[in-house]
């Protein structure tokens, strides 16, 4: 009897758990989401058939179904029940990118990601979307203007969910000290395409936020350059300047803020915004908009403008004002940063900026820059080359722009330049600095004047002994800029003639720091007779030209385009050969 009645209560109570197990069971798993059921394959075809169908129709995208175009309809109804809605495509595309919903397949998800993207890419309008208010919606409209607001509507509501979508993607995909996810690589790289193609739609400044931020990522250089060129293409693309403004702005709150090593890439990024406005024009831009009092007409008008497509020109001004403003700030704080790694890494970058925008910087600035440029150049031998050559490029144009008022006197900033150019010799710097030392040698005595012979004759001395050892793309550029000095300067011919028909005294020392004290006139330019022999075709006939005073064939044979030239040449291995044909004794 007991053992009956404990079997039957041990049968009751494996009945009982049972159904307890099934009721927990009923009450904590909500219906599967039939994403989630489908295949590897079955999603993908899905993917291609959901983008398919929206690029094919946009505006009927954002609109639920009752009878949906799902994998499984005999499996939805009895999940869903038959005739309720389903959501729309683009939801469905959304739910697919979201790892959580469709059965935790971040390869499925990334197709999603991906492919929303190339969806509003295509369909975003070129045009910033205000939502209308309820106002507005209540008022008597025509059917056709409540159809586009509700597609603006939709347009931008899953818009904001697909931004959403890809910031929690990225922030999900990291892990400490290791490199993201592939999902996280992926939304971050859709964020960088859309700030390109999308930056005057809604949502710019959190889009602007996110990629900014991972401008300095570590973990992943892809990620860190690919967010670098979508912030140098909205510079270089932004007509009206507002989002470069933004941008700059973004851009230097992360150089004064972030607490370590700043990659130069980031502050390179200045270099591609288009700045024109002087600072002082730019004030009376503000002092012009200043004048408007009726604020809803101003409003009106920068609508219309906008429609319309044209470059307000205060605005721009204004705009290009705040960004200068910006770039300049930042480029000071490296300048005067107590940190010596900040100032090795970034040093190089922010002069060489200053040195583009150094026209556009009013008077009161060019007196605090020049300082700074002063203290650098104490020290110049211990600065890389290119922060030394920066540095001399940015003394010149700033003197000739805002500072050619001021009476300061250039030896300060030619003689570190006569030092320098021996070090173009070593292969690694000449490839990278050329450039800029040729830029240095022109704003020095070709596009101003240069008073003392002896200083011009040293110069046009150092240049020669660089080409005898520097390489070929470096020696040619360099015998074209000679060149061009010997013929603005006549007073240096006597560096061609022999030392035997000549009366001089003292002996040329190339090594000491001032170059009025070399004693250029004691020597003669014998290396043109050596580099008339030399390997390299281009260098010969540079070499023979100087040594005739022969004139440059401008612009063929400026120096600036020969090494552009020759730099080409050298990057593809391309070895000039020309046929020396010779008689038969």
């Amino acid at each position: 009897m007991s053992g009956a009645k404990g079997g039957g209560r041990r049968k009751f109570n494996r009945n009982k758990k049972k159904i307890v197990e099934t009721d927990i069971k009923a009450d904590s798993e909500a219906p599967p989401n039939p994403i989630a059921l489908l295949s590897t394959e079955e999603k993908c075809d899905l993917i291609a058939d959901l983008s398919e169908a929206v690029l094919e129709d946009p505006t009927k995208a954002f609109k639920q179904e009752t009878d949906a175009a799902s994998h499984d309809k005999k499996a939805d109804e009895e999940s869903n029940g038959a005739g309720m809605r389903q959501p729309s495509r683009i939801q469905k595309l959304l739910d697919l990118g979201r790892a959580h919903k469709n059965g935790g397949d971040e390869y499925v998800a990334s197709l999603a990601v991906m492919s929303l993207l190339a969806i509003f890419k295509d369909i975003l309008p070129a045009y910033r979307i205000r939502l209308k208010t309820d106002a507005e919606r209540t008022g008597k409209i025509s059917k056709e203007t409540r159809q586009l607001w509700d597609y603006e509507r939709a347009v931008v509501t899953h818009y904001q969910q697909y931004l959403q979508l890809l910031e929690k993607s990225w922030e999900k995909g990291q892990f400490k000290n290791e490199a993201p996810s592939k999902l996280a690589v992926t939304a971050m790289l859709s964020l960088c395409e859309l700030l390109k193609s999308a930056f005057h739609f809604n949502f710019r400044s959190n889009i602007l936020a996110v990629v900014v931020r991972q401008m300095n990522y570590r973990l992943s250089d892809k990620v860190s350059e690919e967010c670098c060129k979508s912030v140098e293409y909205v510079f270089q693309k932004d007509a009206q300047g507002e989002v470069a403004m933004e941008t700059a702005r973004l851009v230097a709150k992360l150089t004064k803020d972030y607490k370590g090593s700043i990659r130069p890439e980031v502050v390179k990024t200045f270099l591609k915004l288009p700045l024109r406005v002087h600072v002082d024009e730019a004030q009376a831009a503000k002092l012009a908009t200043s004048g408007k009092g009726d604020k809803e007409l101003a409003e009106i008008e920068s609508e219309l403008k906008e429609g319309s497509g044209e470059v307000d020109k205060i605005l721009l001004a204004r705009c290009q004002s705040e960004s200068l403003q910006s770039v300049i700030l930042s480029y000071f704080r490296i300048l005067k940063s107590p940190d010596a790694a900040t100032k090795k890494n970034l040093l190089p970058v922010a002069l060489e900026g200053l040195a583009k925008f150094a026209h556009l910087i009013n008077i009161d600035t060019v007196v605090d820059l020049l300082d700074v440029l002063k203290q650098l150049l104490l020290d110049v031998d211990g600065l890389p080359l290119e922060a030394a050559l920066n540095c001399v490029l940015t003394a010149f144009q700033t003197l000739q722009g805002p500072g050619r008022e001021m009476q300061i006197d250039v030896k300060e900033y030619i003689t570190p330049l006569y030092s320098q150019l021996p070090r173009l010799g070593c292969e690694e710097n000449s490839r990278t600095n050329t450039d800029t030392a040729l830029q240095c040698l022109s704003a020095a005595f070709i596009k101003r004047r240069e008073y003392s012979n002896v200083r011009v004759a040293a110069f046009v001395k150092q240049i020669f002994a660089l080409a005898m050892n520097a390489p070929s793309y470096t020696s040619i550029p360099m015998i074209a800029m000679a060149r061009q000095i010997l013929q603005r300067y006549p007073n240096t011919h006597q560096l061609l003639e022999s030392e035997a028909d000549i009366i001089t005294s003292g002996q040329y020392n190339p090594d000491v720091a001032d170059p009025e004290f070399s004693n250029p006139f004691s020597t003669s330019a014998w290396e043109l007779a050596n580099l008339k022999f030399h390997i390299n075709p281009d260098i010969r006939d540079q070499a023979q030209g100087a040594s005739t005073l022969k004139i440059l064939k401008m612009p063929g044979e400026a120096p600036d385009r020969l090494w552009s030239k020759c730099d080409k040449d050298a990057q593809e291995i391309y070895i000039d050969f020309r046929r020396a044909s010779k008689k038969h004794p």
